[in-house]
């Protein structure tokens, strides 16, 4: 969660240093370097936490995954275990749907940067006041659409996070597999024996014979 959260703080730092950024550079309105200066480093302040944050949750969920696949392979699966992958194949299925959500939250802070760039490049050269009509129009769409975007993707990520970690958890819980014993068919023939160990089982039987009237004889 600590992961979610520095992304968030790092997409919200770096929204406001862009649009701060983006008011003072308008050759009409020109601000001072040291606004422009603390303005910048704040955006890259931001790009730099909304990125680990991004790291960070992308390999927790990948120490996560790579425990549950050999432990699928090793561990005995009950019917009554509630697993969210229960194979390799649903397993993978569950990696790339991580991953799509994992490049949305991303794509989602990236594309307001890009969009409000260009809003600003591209009314650089208009008045001030239709300068500041098209970047306020600019933010709130580029910030429904991205803000949409990245909370959704968020909230996928951790839930496969979430799922990845329960069943990790149960699967190290479960007892390994055992390799049972074969079991005869009713079908099956019967044993079969041998004429050498037919001729060892009578030749016992009659010494036992002769022992006993040995022992019987009058003497």
């Amino acid at each position: 969660m600590r992961f979610i959260l520095l992304f968030v703080l790092g997409s919200l730092l770096v929204v406001g240093s862009q649009v701060a950024l983006s008011l003072g550079i308008h050759p009409d309105h020109l601000a001072s370097l040291r606004y422009i200066i603390q303005s910048g480093t704040g955006l890259a302040i931001g790009t730099a936490i909304a990125a680990t944050g991004l790291l960070g949750l992308a390999e927790k969920y990948q120490h996560t995954v790579s425990r549950i696949g050999p432990l699928l392979k090793r561990k005995f699966l009950g019917d009554k275990l509630h697993l969210g992958v229960r194979s390799a194949d649903e397993l993978q299925a569950q990696i790339r749907h991580f991953w799509q959500s994992y490049r949305n939250a991303g794509f989602s802070l990236a594309l307001f940067m890009a969009g409000l760039l260009t809003i600003s490049i591209l009314l650089s050269q208009s008045s001030f006041s239709l300068y500041i009509a098209g970047l306020g129009i600019g933010i709130a769409v580029l910030g429904a659409v991205s803000g949409l975007l990245g909370i959704k993707g968020l909230i996928v990520a951790r839930r496969l996070q979430q799922i990845a970690e329960k069943d990790a958890a149960l699967l190290e819980a479960q007892p390994d597999q055992r390799d049972e014993e074969p079991i005869l068919h009713p079908s099956a023939p019967p044993r079969v024996v041998w004429a050498s160990d037919r001729h060892r089982t009578t030749t016992r039987s009659r010494s036992r014979s002769l022992a006993r009237r040995s022992l019987s004889a009058p003497r």
